[in-house]
């Protein structure tokens, strides 16, 4: 009795764990499948399939998908960076070829290209690939893109618009767009694609996003911003991986962070291995058809490049959290003549006002002066006017601070107050009586309501000679703002007080050591 009293025991616990294995079974097929990807998800890169003269280069490009279909863990999806096809009048049948040649080997809806040069067309383009996202980005249709999978969001960028002058640009407004779609988007990874590199190396060094510099580096100051996981290339037909960081700084903007370029464009394309330019080049350029498998797995991504016999040319992992994402951090840009930003920077322009010598240009001079009696006794007045070309400065920055240092030749007791400067001037024609060789100050000395404002944006008070600094107000960095904001409003600075009787002698920006001429210190975010 007590034998078949076990059995039965033993039977209900059996009967009890087979239906809590049916409900978590149950439990889990319900979880969503961008729930089941947060922990471990796998996706291919690929580009450039193009043929050599037309259509797709169909051997290499089956050979690599068939190296993919081996994989043990299959991808969930395969990123590709444009130029699937060689384009030209019959663009539209080399896509519609192209799609039935790759879903022998995974549903096309698994593939999510950019539009690369080749392609060309937008609308061509989109009309082929009707499961992308389509005018997440008005009048895009399906050149720019995102789609999230997983703890990631995953952007495509058209690379392929041109400036007035031809050059390939991410204009401003995709910019914002991607901005907007990278802030608080609680993700811990952010991949980026796009076709055209903003920082080649090889064969198209100075013919992609690099022909205008400004509209590359205000693209990638987002992208560092937001410090992506990484952004994806093509275009040059190799593989390479290039480390972008502050060092790659410039017109105004200032990189934070170290993100990787990697250009993947050897799905079929003819390779080259030209190198014109190997700044900060960790791998390559590698010429061989090539594919790259990216896992991400919690905070780490993991990439991995195979050859087209499956040979690992390549591996590293980045690591990004969901505080990636810095605050708003600032930069600091100085300005003087011969010394920053750079050494070839001559954007400080000089000189003194002499009611003395009403018709007298000091622009050349290397001191500026600054009296209200000189000479002594007359009442005369020397007024310094000071402009700094800020414009290496972006425009969508907002000026924290502002700060002049200033080497002090002769040292006064008395203090002498900073104004705008409402009126344009010429360094080489300014005089007491001028503001150019043209045009007369509405007030001699600059003086009038038009030509200098009433405000007091600071105040030098420099009783020691040597370096002096001062610091502008609130209503100085909104001038200094409207400068970064337009630059055609900048017409600079005046240091005057008519009532003092002890002057101010200063170093100009002709001053032969560099280190001493007037330098202006902006801090923005």
């Amino acid at each position: 009795m007590t034998n078949i009293s076990n059995k039965k025991s033993v039977m209900i616990v059996l009967i009890s764990i087979m239906v809590l294995l049916s409900l978590v079974a149950v439990s889990y097929a319900g979880k969503s499948q961008t729930d089941a990807a947060e922990t471990s998800f796998r996706f291919v890169v690929m580009g450039d399939s193009r043929g050599s003269s037309d259509g797709i280069n169909e051997t290499t490009l089956k050979s690599l998908l068939a190296e993919v279909q081996g994989l043990s863990i299959q991808p969930e999806f395969i990123f590709f960076t444009g130029d699937q096809v060689m384009g030209g009048t019959d663009v539209a049948q080399e896509l519609s070829d192209w799609n039935d040649l790759v879903d022998d080997y995974y549903p096309l809806n698994k593939y999510y290209p950019a539009l690369g040069n080749h392609e060309d067309d937008e609308t061509i383009f989109s009309n082929s690939l009707t499961h992308l996202p389509s005018n997440q980005l008005a009048g895009y249709q399906r050149s720019a893109y995102y789609f999230d999978y997983g703890n990631a969001r995953f952007i495509t960028l058209n690379s392929n618009r041109k400036d007035n002058s031809g050059n390939y640009i991410v204009d401003a407004e995709q910019r914002a767009w991607l901005e907007s779609i990278l802030n608080n988007n609680g993700k811990t990874h952010n991949f980026v694609q796009f076709h055209v590199p903003a920082y080649p190396i090889g064969a198209h060094y100075g013919r992609s996003l690099d022909a205008n510099e400004e509209e590359r580096d205000a693209l990638w100051d987002i992208l560092d911003e937001y410090n992506v996981t990484s952004v994806m290339t093509g275009h040059e037909h190799n593989y390479n991986r290039r480390e972008i960081d502050s060092s790659f700084s410039g017109n105004g903007y200032r990189f934070e962070n170290q993100i990787y370029q990697v250009t993947i464009g050897g799905a079929g394309a003819p390779l080259s291995t030209t190198t014109r330019n190997s700044d900060n080049v960790v791998v390559g350029p590698v010429a061989s058809y090539h594919f790259m498998v990216v896992d991400v797995i919690d905070e780490i991504a993991e990439f991995n490049l195979y050859d087209i016999n499956n040979n690992l040319m390549d591996s590293f992992t980045v690591e990004r959290n969901t505080n990636s994402t810095p605050p708003s951090s600032t930069s600091t840009m100085n300005f003087q003549n011969g010394v920053f930003p750079v050494s070839a920077y001559e954007g400080t322009f000089d000189a003194t006002l002499s009611e003395n010598d009403p018709i007298v240009n000091y622009g050349a001079e290397a001191t500026l002066l600054i009296d209200g009696d000189d000479p002594s006794r007359t009442g005369n007045n020397k007024y310094a006017v000071l402009k700094w070309d800020v414009s290496d400065i972006a425009t969508n920055k907002s000026v924290v601070s502002v700060n002049i240092t200033l080497d002090v030749t002769d040292a006064s007791s008395s203090s002498y107050e900073i104004y705008e400067l409402k009126r344009d001037w010429s360094e080489e024609e300014v005089t007491w009586e001028q503001n150019t060789s043209h045009s007369n100050w509405e007030t001699f000395g600059a003086d009038g309501f038009s030509d200098r404002g009433s405000v007091v944006l600071g105040t030098v008070t420099a009783n020691t000679t040597g370096t002096y600094s001062v610091e502008l107000n609130v209503e100085g960095i909104s001038v200094v703002q409207s400068w970064v904001n337009d630059p055609s409003l900048n017409h600079g600075l005046m240091i005057a007080n008519s009532s003092n009787t002890n002057g101010l002698d200063i170093s100009s920006s002709e001053a032969e050591d560099p280190t001493l001429r007037p330098k202006l210190t902006v801090i923005y975010e």
